[in-house]
């Protein structure tokens, strides 16, 4: 038998947080390591870096980091750990937020009066596993207020767009990045991918891309598409 998923639990709200203590703590699945209300707390625990995820609130009062923040801080410190944000309010972009090297093993799920606990310790179990678990009614607020594709791109996605909008080709992004120019072309085929998701037969991806990128983060002029 596997054991159990220990868990870090940090939430400023002392109902909640008891709540949720005393209901992971009696599950088989899940070792309950400790619970703080606040980010310094959590930093100090001499146990974070054998934890394998960490449930984080989102808003953890003014004199504390939010749980994205405290998420970064911790993976800093445990590089292995999953990490759950547990909030009321939508953050559907928060991975594009992300330093890329911390993206995976991510999740986003919301607080709510009718959370199952079984649900709970799947998305804890999963994501220490370094999968990324996102609240669907997050993936359909996304879809409602992030229409434009460039908001789907990765953070080096975009770095590498804006480069290539520039002229540069593959081998000069990648030296100005400092990357491997095969890294550089691999991104630059799933930005591709995600501007231009069904191109016509003949289109040249590059260009079309380009110029997706340019009329989406306004850059591209309105003297340009005359």
């Amino acid at each position: 038998m596997a054991r159990p998923t220990r868990v870090l639990y940090v939430e400023n709200d002392p109902t909640l947080r008891g709540i949720i203590t005393r209901n992971l703590g009696v599950n088989s699945e899940i070792e309950l390591v400790s619970a703080h209300a606040a980010s310094g707390e959590a930093l100090e625990d001499p146990a974070l870096s054998t934890i394998d995820v960490a449930l984080l609130d989102l808003e953890l009062g003014p004199d504390s980091l939010n749980g994205i923040e405290l998420g970064i801080a911790i993976r800093g410190k445990n590089p292995n750990a999953g990490i759950v944000i547990f909030t009321q309010h939508m953050v559907p972009d928060f991975l594009s937020k992300l330093p890329e090297k911390f993206q995976l093993g991510w999740s986003c799920i919301e607080k709510r009066a009718d959370l199952e606990m079984g649900y709970l310790v799947d998305v804890l179990r999963a994501t220490a596993r370094g999968l990324s678990v996102i609240d669907p009614k997050m993936q359909l607020a996304r879809a409602q207020v992030d229409p434009n594709p460039v908001g789907r791109l990765s953070v080096r996605q975009r770095e590498v767009m804006a480069l290539a909008a520039s002229g540069l080709d593959a081998p000069a992004i990648a030296e100005a990045l400092s990357l491997a120019p095969v890294t550089v072309r691999q991104d630059l085929s799933k930005a591709y991918a995600i501007l231009i998701p069904e191109p016509k037969p003949g289109t040249d991806l590059r260009t079309s891309a380009v110029l997706k990128y340019l009329k989406e983060t306004r850059l591209y002029s309105d003297e340009s598409q005359i």
